[in-house]
Order: structure tokens, then sequence, then C-alpha cells
């Protein structure tokens, strides 16, 4: 019974690492599914965003909070447009409205998956990026209107 268990246990050791063995020098992203405030081995989004250690939090948090800021911004310049009169160029300003909406909508997604990390430091960096962002642009465009939480 016993020797089972350490099969099933080292079988889901390789199928989490690809197969390598070597568990000892290389440290693994973790995956949070509770609120923490514990930052080390972090992945945010993608594998090669791994937060190590304090430096890596403060750079990350820094980060975050710019994307959340730009993506207000995205969201004011991309409704900051009049519609022109003629018709060629109405349907070309629509066309740029709509592939700037795309834009926002893959922005703020993949801002909820950097809030789907559920580490509060982080999710502190996209809650004051998007205050000020929406400092710096709200009220300036129709797009005030629209928050963070509805892309």
């Amino acid at each position: 019974m016993e020797s089972a268990s350490k099969v099933s246990h080292s079988y889901s050791h390789s199928a989490m690492d690809g197969g390598h063995a070597d568990h000892g020098t290389q440290e693994m992203c973790s995956m949070n599914m509770l609120f923490t405030w514990n930052y080390k081995n972090t992945c945010v989004v993608f594998k090669w965003w791994h937060i190590r250690n304090v430096w890596h939090l403060l750079v990350s948090m820094a980060a975050i909070a710019i994307l959340a800021y730009l993506y207000e911004y995205l969201k004011y310049y991309s409704t900051k447009s009049v519609a022109p009169h003629s018709t060629n160029a109405g349907r070309t300003m629509k066309l740029k409205k709509a592939v700037w909406y795309g834009a926002s909508v893959g922005f703020s997604f993949m801002l909820m998956l950097v809030f789907m990390t559920y580490n509060g430091w982080l999710m502190l960096a996209v809650v004051f990026g998007a205050a000020w962002g929406h400092y710096a642009w709200a009220g300036l465009s129709e797009s005030s209107a629209r928050t963070l939480a509805c892309h």
C-alpha cells in the first residue's frame, strides 16, 4: 500500500513539472485559489513574470499600476473622437473605434487575470492604477461612465 502511494506522489510531481526530475533548484509558480499576501513564487499572467523576492514584487506592482492607468487612458482615447460627416470617413472611424474597443476589452481581461492571482499586493496595484487613471482621465470623455469592472 505504501509503495502505491509513493508512485502516485512521484507521478503527480513529474506531471506538474513536465517530467523534469530536478525539484531542488527550480522554483515553481504557486497558484492560489484563496486570498493571500504571500508574494514569493507568484507568477503574473505569464510564466516568465515570476515574483521571487520583494524587489520583484515592487517592480511588478509598479508595472501593474501603470498598466491599469494606461487602461483608463485607452478608454479615454477610444471615445474622444468626433464622428466625421462623410460616409467613408465615418466607416473608418467606426472601424478604428471597434479596434480600440477590442483592445480595451482584451486589456481589461488581462488586468482581471492579474486580480485572479488572489494576491493582495497585486490587487492593490490594479486598484491604485485604475483610481490614478480614473482621476487623470475621467470626466474628459463619455468613457468615464464605464468602469474597470465592466471592461
